[in-house]
């Protein structure tokens, strides 16, 4: 590539002025280009090398800054790795990141060479395996987390808070390692719930109380983002473990300010959905017996959306930003997957919010004429996502409603039909109805909460379709017997040899409530059907208004 052995020169005897003129030319230059394929190694060798030597001698702030430009710029190209991703290098980065240490922070270089530093590390521990072992054992570690203690310090840059986070954010999700050690050593999670306190600017606890949420500038709701990123890799085993007491009462509160974040407003809606988007995939690892936090007593009456005494106005936020991403049908696996997880957990975990849940997304049948999927209204879309090509969502959707139903087949088959709810009930082992094993504790009421639209047309809903059919001609009516008995051993003879060859299989539900295949095919299957069905009269349904 041409220039650079005049860039080298220069690195190597030239003064700082000349040095600064060069680098810049050539950042300036490449400022848009993300490989150098006509860069001889031996020359991108040659040019790292001089650049480390400027980075190891005492200049100016402004001259180590551009010499960091220049690493960065040539850190997008994978194959700068061998020379960048090497403890010379790493090393050189920490120092002027101010992270080769713990006691580093105390004398931190210029803000710009600090955040030049943390982009160049970023980059290289991305995308090199290398970097990212090297950071366990070269005071990486100690220099993030004394680097987060610092983020309420007034005379840091956005720029260096922002960069630090990701950095840390990589680590965490890259090196499970250095993960483990952040949270032992230096309890990040308390370290992390503290820099997004102070960039909510809620230190004071009561604020976390008030019905309303500030209004966040796009430097913060960034910010944020990169800290509950953080914040989601190192609370990744936080329902699976015992907590002790201190560790229950942080994540009770970690989940109150997720509750004051989805009341925060940003200056667009495509901040407030990156945020929102964030919160709820943290929500998703809270305790069970945390996610309570997330509604609060109303206080004033006429203000936000109450139900039984609670503001529900973070429900309201999650349910709204699941109906938007169900309308988007994008990616619906990174999309659908949290947003269900998290309501779900929260249905499971307080019985107020599964009951106002369920006065949104299944309130008491009226049009009984409507297939359930099909509609504008939030419980169509929910019941189409039921048959989703995506396991995950599919499997998703189906435990929400089931939840909101309280895990009652019939009820969950009153609202979406037994066609919809099928693969549910065949994975749960619930075919044939009766109580679901492993069910959660719900609470139980008497009161009849059928409209009277439905009492009416009860007893005409298909109850595989869910809705009362329109009358259809009987193709059987103008028949003789004779041609029905025709047809029905043509089927027979059909269905048969569709068996013996392979071609389907036939199955019938067990005592356990799940299909299973019938070796004897047609005959076998003619004479179970002939077996009478144990008696499971109905139990009458109940409601949730307790």
């Amino acid at each position: 590539m041409e220039g650079v052995d005049a860039v080298v020169g220069v690195l190597q005897g030239g003064d700082q002025a000349e040095i600064c003129q060069h680098l810049q030319s050539f950042n300036t230059q490449h400022a848009q280009t993300f490989g150098f394929p006509n860069l001889q190694q031996d020359k991108r060798k040659d040019l790292i090398s001089a650049i480390l030597e400027v980075l190891n001698k005492d200049m100016q702030p402004s001259c180590h800054a551009t010499c960091l430009s220049t690493i960065r710029i040539l850190s997008r190209d994978k194959a700068s790795l061998q020379f960048l991703a090497k403890p010379p290098c790493v090393t050189a980065l920490l120092k002027h990141a101010g992270m080769d240490g713990a006691e580093a922070v105390l004398e931190l270089p210029e803000d710009e060479v600090i955040a030049e530093a943390e982009k160049c590390l970023c980059n290289i521990i991305f995308t090199s395996p290398t970097a990212q072992r090297l950071c366990s054992s070269n005071g990486c570690v100690e220099g993030v987390a004394g680097r987060l203690k610092c983020i309420s310090d007034p005379h840091l840059s956005y720029d260096v808070k922002i960069f630090a986070v990701r950095l840390t954010f990589l680590l965490t999700a890259l090196c499970i390692d250095i993960r483990q050690r952040l949270q032992v050593e230096f309890n990040i999670p308390a370290l992390l719930l503290s820099a997004m306190e102070h960039t909510l600017g809620v230190e004071n606890n009561s604020a976390l109380g008030t019905l309303e949420g500030a209004v966040l500038t796009d430097e913060q709701v960034d910010l944020l983002s990169e800290i509950l990123k953080t914040m989601f890799n190192v609370t990744l085993t936080g329902q699976a473990r015992q907590l002790d007491e201190e560790e229950l009462e942080r994540y009770k509160h970690m989940t109150a300010v997720c509750r004051y974040m989805l009341m925060c407003r940003a200056s667009s809606e495509a901040k407030q959905e990156e945020l929102h988007s964030h919160t709820i995939n943290l929500m998703t690892n809270m305790p069970r017996n945390c996610l309570s936090e997330v509604i609060i007593q109303q206080g004033e009456r006429g203000v936000g959306t109450e139900y039984d005494g609670w503001n529900m106005d973070a429900i309201m936020t999650i349910l709204d930003f699941l109906e938007r991403r169900i309308d988007q049908n994008k990616r619906l696996l990174e999309t659908l997957t949290p947003v269900l997880t998290c309501l779900i957990a929260i249905s499971r975990a307080n019985r107020n919010v599964r009951k106002f849940l369920r006065t949104k997304v299944l309130p008491p049948l009226r049009d009984v004429e409507t297939l359930p999927q099909e509609g504008p209204k939030l419980r169509n879309k929910c019941v189409r996502l039921m048959t989703c090509v995506v396991t995950e969502v599919k499997e998703a959707a189906a435990e929400f409603l089931f939840v909101l139903c309280k895990e009652n087949v019939d009820r969950l088959v009153k609202y979406t039909g037994f066609g919809n709810a099928a693969g549910l009930l065949a994975h749960r082992g619930l075919l044939a109805g009766g109580p679901c094993s492993g069910q959660h504790n719900y609470s139980s009421g008497d009161e009849e909460s059928d409209t009277e639209e439905y009492l009416v047309a009860k007893d005409k809903i298909n109850p595989v379709t869910g809705r009362v059919e329109p009358d259809r001609p009987n193709p059987l009516e103008e028949m003789t017997e004779e041609q029905k008995e025709h047809l029905f051993m043509q089927l027979a003879s059909d269905f048969d040899k569709l068996t013996r060859e392979g071609i389907v299989k036939p199955t019938m539900i067990g005592s356990d409530g799940r299909l299973h295949v019938v070796e004897g095919g047609v005959a076998e299957m003619m004479a179970r059907a002939q077996t009478p069905p144990p008696d499971n009269s109905d139990n009458e349904e109940e409601d949730d208004n307790e």
